[in-house]
């Protein structure tokens, strides 16, 4: 496929994508915030039309403060009261339209009158005993049909009251539903259903509630006086707020949300427009790009070709300052370069196999040197020299090991063997000058870095030991332990680190070998467990060190710079190198006591070990 259809399929894919993305954020960004505008103007306009119930409730209530306040009911002249009554249901309609059905008034049992030889019982009545009993101005009824003109009223009970505030009676009025019901019917908002309702479920309109909505929204209404519900199924919302002058009559309404998001549909619609124009527009773009970078791209392919069959005085020579021309002039340089890296190449190439066979020729040094040994091995066995054979064998291991077939990681037993056979050589030499102890405690297979005990060991005798002029001891231990585990060892009476011997140390004493796993010992496996770490220690009892050379060797292991102690230096900054900065040599010594040195390796990950061996 040619770069320039690569570049507009890229192109077009990056588009799409875009533009799918960016629709995607748009459309949520613009439904979240229409959204909240739409919930907002609803519940704005909504709150609105429940002030204006609530205005014509008051108004209502402004118009029975005015009959309470008559003579005769706050004298409490019955015989006056009942004939005030009668005259106010006489002439209702006159001097307050059709908003009123009939008054009555009445005393603290219950029986009210509303004109002569006409009187109610409204004793068992819950609003009326309501009323008696509370402190409240008023208290409305719950929906009831009238038993004077059958028609539908909500009653307002008024308490009449002394000047010490105890009802000596009551006055009740009937207001009509009719006009309630004419306001709620007024009521559209995006085409959806209003209703009156109360905490109990009562529906105090004729309008059509959902029933699903009623049921939904009785435990919100003792929560608030106003919000807004989303439905379970997520098809409507239902705004509901409470109606002034009252405590428990909610005016609400349920809207389908598709009706709430129809602008937001046509806004989202007019972006995919506009998005899409826009895509068009970056296409086009994207052919005239394509067709100015692939145009000198497809030269200095053919040029390429013309390289791959040796053809070396190719040449774009391109003019121009964008970066096909600067491409072109390092393309020129590149050329005439790997022309000349091919005839250096050659020319390498010739000096490797001379280097081959150079190192072919050295690997037969060794087998030389181990062949040499094992005859002077015999030898020395048939002349009966014990200690002859046993320093040759040492010595052999002791190269074996050394040379490791080049290897820089080692088992740690084959680092372990090979300072044991350097004390054994040691020990031949220095009789009963030297001793030395070696406890191990590993309960796991290590990989260590080769020959770093030894220069330690060595060290020990020729700067501990040697100098004392008296016989010496050398304690070797290698443990493990977890990373995150404490300190790394306290200091003793003498500023070295306590010895740990014979069973206490879980080794065995002057062998160098890990001992058996401890059947009583924790289960501490590779698995689940964190990062292990190895502790080597070098102690002697020789003559030590002085302070201030001790300072000046801790600079030294700090700083990596090789002073008198050439062997400590080179163990260490093999560690570091190896291991991280982190690690490293360390060196506790006290002048006329001894010396311990110490090694801490965090576990060697295979894939470094494979690196190295690389």
């Amino acid at each position: 496929m040619r770069l320039q259809n690569r570049i507009l399929i890229l192109f077009s894919l990056l588009f799409t994508v875009g533009f799918l993305f960016l629709m995607s954020l748009c459309a949520n960004a613009v439904e979240k915030t229409n959204r909240k505008m739409v919930d907002s103007f609803s519940t704005q306009s909504f709150e609105f039309k429940s002030q204006e119930v609530g205005q014509w409730l008051g108004q209502r209530l402004t118009e029975l403060r005015v009959i309470a306040m008559n003579e005769a009911l706050k004298e409490g002249n019955i015989q006056e009261a009942v004939s005030y009554i009668a005259r106010l249901n006489e002439h209702i309609g006159t001097q307050y339209g059709n908003e009123w059905g009939t008054f009555a008034a009445g005393g603290t049992d219950g029986i009210g009158w509303v004109g002569p030889g006409r009187y109610i019982d409204v004793s068992a009545r819950e609003y009326f005993h309501e009323a008696m009993a509370g402190e409240a101005e008023y208290v409305l009824s719950a929906p009831l049909i009238s038993r004077t003109d059958q028609a539908e009223v909500s009653l307002i009970c008024y308490p009449l009251r002394d000047g010490e505030g105890k009802a000596y009676g009551f006055l009740n009025a009937a207001i009509s539903l009719e006009k309630l019901h004419e306001i709620v019917a007024e009521l559209d908002f995006y085409g959806g259903q209003s209703w009156i309702m109360d905490p109990k479920g009562s529906i105090y309109t004729r309008s059509g509630a959902d029933e699903k909505a009623v049921k939904a929204l009785l435990p919100e209404l003792e929560k608030g006086k106003k919000g807004c519900l989303n439905m379970e199924n997520g098809t409507s919302t239902v705004f509901y707020t409470l109606i002034p002058y009252t405590e428990q009559w909610y005016l609400c309404t349920s809207i389908e949300n598709s009706r709430l998001m129809e602008d937001t549909k046509q806004l989202t619609m007019q972006l995919s427009m506009i998005f899409l124009t826009v895509m068009v527009f970056l296409f086009l773009c994207s052919i005239l790009v394509s067709r100015s970078v692939t145009k000198p791209i497809g030269k200095m392919a053919e040029a390429m070709k013309k390289v791959e069959t040796g053809d070396w005085e190719v040449s774009l020579q391109m003019t121009g300052r964008d970066e096909i021309a600067r491409l072109s002039r390092s393309f020129d340089q590149m050329v005439q370069k790997v022309h000349s890296l091919v005839l250096q190449t050659a020319e390498d190439e010739r000096e490797k196999r001379k280097a081959e066979f150079r190192v072919l020729q050295a690997q037969i040094n060794p087998h030389f040197l181990y062949n040499t040994l094992d005859t002077l091995q015999y030898k020395a066995y048939d002349t009966g020299d014990e200690e002859m054979v046993t320093m040759i064998s040492a010595l052999s291991a002791f190269f074996r090991i050394s040379l490791s077939k080049g290897r820089e990681i080692i088992p740690l037993e084959k680092e372990l063997e090979h300072m044991e056979s350097y004390l054994k050589i040691q020990k031949i030499r220095f009789q009963d000058v030297l001793s030395y102890d070696v406890q191990v405690r590993v309960e796991d297979s290590f990989q260590v870095l080769k020959l770093i005990l030894q220069p330690l060991v060595e060290n020990a005798i020729q700067h501990g030991i040697k100098p004392k002029m008296a016989p010496g001891m050398i304690h070797i231990r290698v443990t493990q332990e977890e990373a995150q585990a404490g300190s790394e060892g306290e200091d003793t009476e003498n500023g070295l680190s306590a010895a740990k011997t014979g069973d206490e140390a879980g080794g065995r004493t002057g062998k160098g070998r890990p001992s058996a796993e401890d059947p009583a010992a924790p289960d501490r496996r590779r698995t689940g467990r964190k990062q292990r770490r190895l502790i080597m220690e070098v102690e002697d009892n020789g003559v030590g060190i002085a302070e201030d050379r001790l300072e000046e060797l801790r600079r030294e292991l700090r700083e990596g710079t090789a002073g008198k102690s050439y062997g400590l230096i080179n163990v260490n900054n093999r560690i570091r190198l190896l291991y991280g900065e982190g690690a490293g040599v360390t060196v506790e010594s006290r002048k006329g006591q001894g010396t311990c040195v110490r090694i801490v390796l965090t576990e060697l990950p295979g894939e470094k070990v494979e690196e190295i061996y690389g």
